[in-house]
């Protein structure tokens, strides 16, 4: 089979929170780094970097297989919720005290102490919601995720925001972002008893069990996982400075931005790949790689579009103090490409039962990470974080590979790919040769560029561009039921 309207159409509700909630995010974080400058950028990054850890270490990892076996056992729906919920809380209130004791053993300065104190009061809000998400893009429901978020976001940016302009403080923010929080998870909660029912409690042995068995590795990958990805903004908070993080955490934030459709899209899919490998490998094999080639033609031009216009971007959205992230947009963004790979591949490996693979290969991406940041923070400061980031992303891929053209299938690259890299190539040079036009207008006429240029390529079908047409507008509209 091929990319279907199911898979599309959940990772297009998927990707409407991971768009729009950094895009809403950025207001805020303009407002900060005008108001507060640098070091409060820097604090309120490293704060929720600090955040998606212990998240990580609360949740233990176990929303990903709760989405493999609901997928496989939808009926077990409610159980899978009320026992993974009960088996969550516990593990959330380890890592409070987890996280509250190894921000004070930093030795940070009291206000990144007292925020992160504030946020650790939402870990086992988060836990649950997170369980109720997994639930939701099990059963193909993920428009419900995104109106939640959305609206959480909203309401939590627009409160952060008076609250500066008002003259209040790094700290006040963490309250309004704790507040919005618990209002989320009620928001989503309310959701879940309309699609499914209110859920009744059941001990279920066998669920604890399959919990307990699995929850060190998915929690280790998860662990892992955030180290290779995450661990960068803490290193520089101590290796240089908070201002550091401030620097970097500008152009990461866009990076996310760009990171919304990749990680919205293999979230989409890890239910389909359950399912496909029940079928056999085969089917699978046809999934990932027509997976991989719209990840490829996604992530390409927006690769090298932010190459040739990281300034300009870096300028329009955070003004000239932030001049020195520009260099490392330029290069934070090529790891774009490695990061949807690993990400699209981590799924096919839990999908097939595999994830102790992807456990050990978190584990050598993490050390390496974390060597690396020793030996290139101190000479390059961001940058070395930056190619700390990116060589492990490329590593930890190829390791991926290699497991996967062994044991499952192989994948043809190079026949997914090639005709990508030339539209995308012809596309850089018309946005080279544009970048003293309008950026909005730059963007526009390149992106209409490159599509033409996939269609007479025939890299995309006429097909399938009214197909994902029709679907990404109809998307928003679909009935909730």
């Amino acid at each position: 089979m091929t990319i279907n309207k199911s898979v599309l159409r959940n990772a297009a509700a998927l990707s409407v929170p991971n768009f729009l909630n950094p895009a809403i995010s950025f207001v805020l974080v303009m407002i900060i780094s005008r108001y507060l400058g640098v070091s409060g950028l820097g604090i309120y990054s490293l704060v929720l970097s600090y955040v998606v850890i212990f998240v990580i270490l609360a949740s233990l990892g176990l929303a990903t297989l709760i989405v493999r076996e609901v997928a496989r056992r939808p009926q077990e729906a409610h159980a899978f919720f009320v026992n993974s919920a009960a088996f969550g809380t516990i593990s959330s209130l380890v890592a409070l005290v987890a996280m509250n004791a190894v921000v004070a053993a930093m030795g940070y300065e009291k206000e990144v102490f007292h925020a992160s104190l504030i946020m650790s009061f939402s870990l086992v809000k988060s836990t649950a919601s997170g369980y109720i998400e997994a639930i939701f893009r099990s059963i193909e429901k993920s428009e419900y995720i995104a109106v939640t978020y959305v609206t959480e976001n909203l309401i939590r940016v627009g409160i952060c925001i008076c609250l500066v302009v008002s003259g209040h403080g790094i700290v006040s923010l963490f309250w309004a972002i704790l507040g919005t929080r618990v209002f989320g998870f009620f928001l989503i909660f309310a959701f879940y008893v309309r699609v499914l029912g209110m859920p009744g409690w059941e001990f279920r042995p066998d669920i604890w069990r399959v919990l307990a068995r699995e929850a060190p590795t998915f929690a280790s990958i998860t662990i892992f996982a955030t180290i290779h990805l995450s661990i960068d903004q803490i290193m520089l908070s101590k290796l240089k400075s908070i201002d550091a993080v401030g620097i970097y955490s500008a152009a990461d934030r866009l990076l996310d931005v760009c990171k919304t459709f990749p990680l919205a899209f293999a979230a989409a899919l890890l239910p389909f790949f359950a399912k496909e490998f029940v079928e056999g490998v085969p089917r699978l094999k046809v999934l990932t790689e027509s997976a991989t080639r719209y990840l490829f033609l996604g992530s390409f031009p927006v690769v090298l579009g932010t190459v040739i216009l990281g300034d300009q971007i870096i300028a329009l959205i955070y003004g000239t103090k932030f001049v020195a992230s520009i260099p490392v947009l330029r290069l934070h963004i090529v790891s774009l490409i490695p990061f949807s790979l690993v990400y699209l591949l981590a799924h096919v490996l839990i999908a097939t039962d595999n994830q102790r693979v992807d456990l050990k290969i978190n584990i050598v991406a993490a050390a390496l990470n974390v060597g690396l940041n020793f030996v290139l923070i101190p000479p390059f400061a961001e940058i070395g974080a930056v190619l700390a980031t990116l060589i492990t992303l490329i590593v930890f891929n190829q390791l991926q590979y290699w497991y996967i053209k062994r044991y499952l299938f192989s994948i043809r690259f190079f026949e997914l790919f090639h005709k990508v890299l030339v539209a995308t190539a012809g596309m850089g040079a018309l946005t080279y040769v544009m970048r003293d036009l309008n950026l909005a207008a730059n963007i526009i006429i390149s992106a209409a560029a490159y599509l033409l240029l996939l269609l007479l390529l025939k890299a995309l079908s006429p097909g399938e561009v009214q197909f994902l047409k029709k679907l990404l507008g109809s998307s928003g509209t679909k009935e909730r039921s």
